[in-house]
């Protein structure tokens, strides 16, 4: 094997390296976007009002969602958590119509 040979064969391998570097990396943020738990930093949990401000709705509009049984929550002692997931699945199969004037 020559020098050139040789140089190819490195640069193919580094090559297939990075590839795979970059297939993990890409899975990794899709699973992410899927709404499977993220890492620190990320909540996974909603409180209402949280809800309430991150989808421009407000608190009274989120628990009748959740009273008429819309969206999903779960009550820990007296406070009443929603998934960011289930949240935005509550809003994805509600869009809101804007009527022309």
């Amino acid at each position: 094997m020559n020098g050139k040979e040789q140089s190819a064969m490195l640069g193919d391998a580094f090559l297939n390296a990075i590839r795979l570097a970059v297939r993990e990396e890409i899975h990794a943020a899709m699973a992410q976007s899927r709404g499977k738990p993220q890492d620190a930093g990320g909540k996974i949990y909603l409180t209402v009002k949280e809800a309430a401000s991150k989808s421009g709705l407000g608190a009274s509009t989120i628990r009748l969602a959740i009273r008429k049984r819309q969206l999903r929550a779960q009550r820990v002692g007296r406070r009443v958590l929603i998934k960011k997931i289930d949240l935005e699945n509550f809003l994805e199969a509600n869009p809101i119509a804007i009527l022309n004037e």
